[in-house]
């Protein structure tokens, strides 16, 4: 029984790791195009709004606005405005630009859905109920930073054609400061399949997922489904919303528009955590009520996009440990020699990174400069992403049980930033990597999971160099100076520092050890035991050498 449990544990890691790529490439055998042959009826009445929070600056929306009134389709363009200035509205007069704003509104103002306070969805929801759903037959809804190119309008509206469409989802590319953050290039790089062709295998095998800084939506096919759904991924809920409601959803891959990413990798792990904690709460809190109303696959599809997040944290998670876990237990996961186990499982990892290059190469990433492999996305989706998904995660399930109201933080554009990044950004982190050391340096007999020294001195050596890059970076990306933040710098440092010694000291100390353990059963010799006492023959562990012998000079 003891050595029940880890081998089903490690199957079921295994499985997922297999069946994720699988996911993958079943969507994305299914992609389709749509068709540009026909678009909606020319009398058809149209609008682009674009959203602007207070926090945003006008100069980042008038960019947005400019690209709006230069679109080849004729259409109405609307600012919403959460408090427009007097030099806006001037400057919207001017241009021909219409506003809507619910300032001084309480009912446009809850602390609840629908019509949500300090939200975008109760921003749109003033638009659509007084202007959108009477004036207009499709409305392309746009993020104050994502700007459109010329045939963005013309591109999104093809899908409407079909009658049965509700809704048009479209590539979220945030590229505008990929050269200026590595925040920006990792989720950007990671994403790049996600926008295109994964989403193009679900306008036919399922629902395209509206991404919130652009989409475009037939107004009577809104109305039907009750508005703009609930919380900060509006997006999603909205998705699944038109959906239950009897329409479906095309991705139009070729309607692009251009906005920011994450400044920094703090707004980077604010964005997962409060993504995976908006999306959790829909899965608890909306998704059952609509679950009767979709068909058996679309459920499968949006249950499982829903608890994607929480998978991919636990599961992350469990890779970190179980080395961890080896080593203090002193048992293996599998009876099988490491070098045999890579030659089965590699194979399944090399053919979604061949497939993701085939696929960038025939144009279908979004966008097409997105890198299919690169130390940005590495760093951030294997290692930096999981633990605040996680915390995101384990929030939603503590604020639906205690009830409690959850306020949302816009990611902030246009101006830069100019301090150091909080501890509590970087601590996680070095904790990880102090942690995974621990049981390297104190564990002396881990009986048969001696190669997990190496594994386990590896993961925490990559969680210090995280600490070394997410630390560094953020000065030389934003030209911080030290000579104003000497005490958040030495303190950054030397969380840096022990980051990084800590798992090269375990190196140091066990990893002759982890490399011997890992090429037993596998034929091969390049460490090997000595023993200090002359005519021992056998000594006992303590007694043992383990030293670098690849028998050339036999």
């Amino acid at each position: 029984i003891d050595h029940v449990a880890p081998f089903v544990f490690a199957t079921i890691v295994l499985a997922w790791l297999t069946l994720m790529p699988m996911y993958f490439l079943l969507n994305v055998h299914a992609s389709r195009k749509s068709s540009k042959l026909h678009t909606i009826p020319k009398h058809s009445r149209v609008a682009m709004v674009v959203t602007k929070a207070p926090s945003e600056p006008f100069a980042v929306v008038q960019r947005t606005l400019e690209a709006m009134l230069a679109q080849d389709y004729p259409h109405d363009t609307w600012l919403a405005d959460e408090d427009p200035t007097e030099a806006t509205v001037r400057w919207c007069d001017a241009h021909g630009v219409l506003i809507s704003t619910r300032r001084g509104r309480e009912d446009y103002h809850r602390k609840t859905w629908p019509r949500r306070t300090r939200c975008k969805e109760g921003n749109l929801a003033f638009f659509y109920d007084h202007y959108g759903y009477e004036r207009y037959d499709f409305v392309a809804q746009m993020d104050a930073d994502h700007v459109p190119t010329p045939s963005y309008l013309r591109e999104i509206l093809y899908p409407f054609a079909d009658p049965a469409v509700g809704y048009v989802s479209a590539p979220s590319i945030c590229d505008n400061n990929a050269n200026e953050s590595w925040a920006a290039r990792g989720r950007l790089f990671v994403e790049g399949m996600l926008h295109g062709p994964l989403q193009s295998g679900y306008t036919s095998n399922g629902a395209p997922l509206c991404i919130g800084s652009h989409y475009a939506v037939r107004t009577i096919a809104l109305r039907q489904a009750g508005g703009l759904g609930p919380e900060l991924a509006e997006d999603h809920s909205t998705s699944m919303l038109i959906n239950a409601a009897g329409w479906r959803g095309v991705h139009a891959i070729d309607a692009i528009a251009n906005g920011d990413g994450p400044q920094t990798f703090a707004d980077l792990i604010i964005q997962e955590f409060q993504w995976s904690r908006s999306l959790t709460t829909i899965l608890l809190e909306y998704t059952p009520a609509y679950l009767s109303k979709l068909s058996p696959r679309l459920r499968r599809q949006f249950v499982f996009c829903q608890l994607w997040y929480p998978m991919f944290a636990l599961f992350a998670m469990a890779t970190y440990a179980m080395p961890i876990y080896a080593l203090l237990s002193g048992n293996n996961f599998a009876n099988v020699a490491y070098p045999e186990f890579l030659f089965y499982y590699m194979p399944s990892a090399a053919i979604p990174i061949a497939m993701v290059i085939f696929l960038k190469r025939l144009g279908l990433s979004r966008p097409f400069s997105a890198k299919a492999i690169s130390w940005e996305g590495t760093l951030f989706h294997l290692f930096a992403r999981w633990p605040w998904v996680m915390a995101g995660t384990l929030a939603s399930v503590r604020d639906y049980l205690t009830k409690s109201f959850v306020d949302f933080r816009v990611t902030p554009k246009g101006s830069g930033p100019k301090h150091l990044l909080p501890a509590r950004v970087i601590v996680p982190y070095a904790l990880l990597a102090v942690g995974a050391s621990l049981p390297v340096l104190l564990v002396e007999h881990p009986s048969r999971a001696l190669g997990f020294y190496w594994l386990a001195a590896f993961n925490a050596t990559i969680y210090g160099l995280l600490v070394v890059v997410i630390v560094g970076k953020h000065l030389t990306e934003n030209r911080i100076s030290l000579r104003q933040n000497e005490g958040k710098f030495a303190l950054q440092g030397s969380l840096a520092a022990i980051a990084v010694l800590i798992p090269l000291a375990g190196f140091y100390d066990r990893g002759l050890q982890g490399i011997y353990g890992l090429q037993q059963g596998a034929g091969l010799h390049i460490v090997k035991v000595t023993y200090p006492v002359s005519g021992a023959g056998r000594g006992e562990l303590g007694s043992q050498r383990f030293v670098f012998d690849l028998g050339w000079g036999e």
